[in-house]
């Protein structure tokens, strides 16, 4: 098989398995309820969280993480053991699935929780580092937003501090940016900018 339509097919696959909304499926299959006409609307975990059951909402996150994690371990293993810079854009292609499902109109989440498996997957210390302090701060001072900002944002940063690699700084801040960007839009898109 060419080498180019290999990488093709496995960012389209990313990006589909990426599109499954853990939010939609089991808000609907659990509480029989529509997750796009509950609380901020929109299909991620922490509108389950708030919104529909605090279990289901954890659960969820779990999922959600694991199913980026898993995938990018399964990938890697199976196909891109020498292609580390195609393997973050496979994770980022599924992190771009649910923020833009194309099966659910692209109505997804923020991507918050799916970003993280992607940086927790190339970056696990200083993933976990930003991760605790992101958690303390959502739950001592009551910012959820602000700490799902820093997660997206301190990896990088965390990574040059940590030394554990300056190249994947760079590439990792790159997505960071981008999801930046896409943070924005569906914020924008659900009224809350």
């Amino acid at each position: 098989m060419n080498i180019v339509l290999k990488e093709i097919i496995l960012v389209l696959i990313a990006y589909w398995i990426g599109s499954f909304s853990f939010a939609r499926i089991l808000s609907k299959i659990f509480r029989n309820i529509n997750i796009y006409k509950v609380g901020n609307s929109i299909a991620d975990a922490s509108n389950v969280y708030h919104n529909v059951s605090k279990p289901l909402g954890i659960l969820i996150w779990l999922l959600d993480f694991l199913r980026i994690y898993i995938s990018l371990w399964i990938t890697h293993l199976i196909f891109l053991k020498h292609e580390p810079e195609l393997l973050l854009l496979v994770g980022f292609s599924m992190t771009i699935g649910h923020c833009f499902p194309i099966m659910h109109n692209f109505k997804g989440g923020r991507g918050v929780v799916a970003y993280s498996a992607l940086l927790f997957y190339f970056a696990p210390l200083p993933t976990f580092i930003v991760g605790i302090a992101s958690l303390l701060i959502a739950l001592l001072f009551h910012q959820a937003r602000f700490s799902q900002y820093m997660m997206v944002i301190l990896v990088p940063i965390a990574c040059y501090i940590f030394k554990t690699g300056k190249v994947w700084a760079r590439y990792l801040l790159l997505t960071s940016i981008i999801m930046g960007i896409i943070n924005y839009f569906v914020s924008k898109r659900y009224g809350e900018i």
